[in-house]
């Protein structure tokens, strides 16, 4: 019993709740591997174990109360990236999430906002996921081998601090280049400020490339240009969701209201209102199934899947998007 006692301290994290279930068995394998050997009577034990986790972890997903704040920039409220996360949530989860999101801001804006700091001190947040403004975190190849702090760290570590001060956990949501060699580079920083500062990393640019290989005449970019388009934001809110959460949705993402291009409320935080209408879902449902399943998660990047992006350098354009600077919605 004592080779069982020893697994099921590994099975459980610090906290001693269920790890996410889409990684139970990874980690029932690493818990395993970690011990002496064990009998057959141990193994069918430790099976039944990992099972009854499994379908814990799903039903503790669903059942804790989640407050959720986004803090971000244009990358975050173009196409209204929370809205379309709680859109994920199952019928009956008690879920509440928040934005405070500006344009062109660096988490760097956010330190001393009064704004920030009294919701972070007063909300009551489960988790926050910090986004930083595109391209912040790029760390070429005299940045990696310097080991120099990062500008984008200091400031992201402040945040961390005031959010980590209110009991909440912390996410760090990725951005993304024009290739996989840029690409690269910002998420060896976006990895290094992740770990840094303590924070989940949520890995964008490659798997957004990889949609955008698989998918090619999807929307994957704003007709701008520069912010994400339906699919890139609907990719977000389903990776977001995975690791938030712990595991993956089924559903298609989709945005409660006015879709928006620019910022809903800058000067302060916006609660998202799931029950606005119309509701407009950013891809198709076979779509989602495709990215909810995790397939788009890049392994050891082979020189097939290089070859096949350079062929499709943009997805396309988000259909009806026009771009006027006076403005406040879409056309």
């Amino acid at each position: 019993m004592q080779n069982l006692a020893e697994y099921v301290q590994c099975f459980f994290d610090i906290r001693g709740a269920p790890i996410a279930a889409h990684r139970a068995g990874d980690t029932a394998r690493d818990c395993l591997a970690s011990l002496p050997e064990v009998n057959f009577v141990t193994r069918l034990s430790v099976i039944r174990l990992t099972l009854f986790a499994t379908l814990a972890s799903c039903a503790h997903a669903a059942d804790v109360p989640r407050r959720v704040l986004f803090i971000g920039n244009s990358l975050t409220y173009v196409n209204d990236l929370p809205s379309a996360f709680v859109s994920l949530a199952p019928a009956g989860m008690d879920i509440h999430v928040d934005m405070i999101a500006r344009p062109g801001a660096a988490l760097a804006d956010y330190v001393d906002d009064p704004v920030v700091r009294d919701a972070l001190a007063n909300n009551r947040y489960t988790d926050v996921v910090l986004q930083e403004r595109g391209g912040d975190a790029f760390c070429p190849a005299e940045c990696q081998s310097s080991r120099a702090t990062l500008a984008a760290e200091t400031s992201a570590a402040k945040l961390a601090g005031l959010a980590r001060a209110s009991g909440s956990r912390l996410f760090y949501l990725g951005t993304w280049q024009t290739s996989a060699s840029t690409n690269a580079a910002l998420e060896f920083g976006e990895r290094k400020i992740a770990q840094a500062i303590g924070a989940s990393y949520i890995e964008i640019a490659e798997p957004r490339r990889m949609l955008m290989v698989e998918y090619p005449s999807l929307p994957c970019t704003h007709s701008d240009g520069q912010h994400p388009g339906y699919a890139t934001t609907a990719m977000m809110a389903l990776r977001t969701w995975r690791v938030v959460v712990g595991v993956a949705s089924t559903r298609t993402p989709c945005v409660a209201g006015e879709v928006h291009y620019r910022a809903p409320l800058p000067d302060g935080v916006l609660h998202v209102d799931r029950l606005l209408k119309p509701s407009t879902c950013l891809i198709s449902r076979d779509v989602t199934g495709g990215l909810a399943g995790g397939q788009l998660i890049p392994g050891d990047h082979a020189s097939t899947d290089r070859a096949r992006a350079r062929s499709h350098p943009k997805c396309a354009d988000v259909p009806g998007f026009t771009v006027d600077l006076n403005s406040t919605t879409h056309s």
